[in-house]
């Protein structure tokens, strides 16, 4: 349960980064402010995410807020020069009729176990993973990202992985597509 509050904290805090980016403007420095959870009356506290409010299983493709579908296509462990990871590949598509830019792709999280403890994001160049989008994605067309984090895959049951306004919550220990 912590897991799943933790996640719409996150989900809540990078919509509001994304609707906050313009295509002319620098992207904005992402902070992520989480409060703790409320013990007053129920009013004050975040309902939990639903499929109607970017919850989704592991393997279904998702659409954000801005309109992209978005989908993980692999989980998988990796050696890296910073020593074992876990890169989550997600392909983005653009569905909508606008040029999307990519300076608004936020990196996404990845939050495991039942305390919903955050994962480091390693950032490889080098290796393919951790740029995020570049330039932009014209309409109809497609885009892969790799993000890397510190911990094995098999820690991934319960996991969280936050795109922008999509969440994918299930076992990623067992990824497979």
């Amino acid at each position: 349960m912590r897991a799943r509050q933790f996640a719409a904290a996150v989900a809540v805090v990078s919509a509001a980064l994304l609707t906050g980016c313009g295509t002319d403007e620098e992207p904005p420095v992402q902070t992520t402010v989480l409060q703790p959870a409320s013990t007053g009356a129920a009013s004050e506290t975040v309902p939990p995410a639903t499929k109607t409010r970017g919850l989704h299983e592991p393997t279904e493709t998702a659409r954000g807020q801005s309109g992209l579908e978005a989908s993980i296509l692999s989980v998988e462990d990796v050696n890296s020069q910073f020593g074992p990871v876990t890169v989550v590949t997600i392909q983005i598509v653009n569905v909508t009729e606008e040029v999307w830019a990519g300076s608004n792709w936020t990196i996404p999280t990845l939050v495991y176990g039942d305390e919903g403890t955050p994962a480091k994001h390693v950032v490889s160049p080098t290796e393919g993973f951790g740029d995020g989008v570049v330039g932009a994605i014209p309409p109809g067309a497609r885009q892969t990202v790799k993000h890397a984090y510190k911990v094995a895959k098999s820690e991934l049951n319960p996991a969280v992985v936050t795109a922008g306004s999509v969440l994918w919550e299930g076992d990623f220990s067992t990824f497979k597509r």
